[in-house]
């Protein structure tokens, strides 16, 4: 299963550096792309930070958020359970290495989910988080190589 973090996620509605390598890695695979809360809630609000910064229009943002429901009730996307319990274990673990890695909460958990989701593909264009994903025995997508 492939765990895609926001900034690869939205990587899948506009098309901008990366976007080819996030679509080539969701298109060979069979499975949902899991959707969870957190990723779900900074989806939509990174749609919203797009309007403010005069990205899209309103009206983009709101065909964008119908468009993700929709895939969603398709079953392209899915809400697994998450054990909260489980996921704050491991993401307090992880953040033992914020000194190293500079990751914010945000970066942990999206790791701390994919972990405990049992991906074994992660995808983020953030040079933070890709680290601790690949020092937690997360596979990272070939091909890229700096960014966020």
């Amino acid at each position: 299963m492939i765990y895609l973090d926001t900034s690869a996620f939205l990587k899948l509605c506009f098309l901008e550096t990366g976007s080819q390598t996030v679509q080539d890695a969701v298109f060979v695979q069979d499975h949902p792309l899991p959707v969870w809360d957190i990723l779900k809630a900074e989806m939509l609000d990174a749609l919203q930070l797009k309007v403010f910064r005069k990205e899209i229009s309103g009206k983009e943002a709101g065909h964008l958020t119908e468009l993700f429901d929709v895939r969603l009730r398709k079953g392209q996307y899915y809400s697994p359970e998450i054990d909260r319990y489980a996921l704050m274990t491991t993401s307090r673990k992880m953040s033992r290495r914020t000194p190293e890695t500079g990751c914010r909460t945000m970066d942990i958990l999206h790791v701390a989910c994919a972990r405990n989701l049992r991906a074994d593909t992660f995808i983020s264009f953030d040079d933070r988080q890709r680290p601790l994903a690949e020092a937690v025995g997360l596979n990272l997508v070939p091909g890229y190589t700096g960014g966020e």
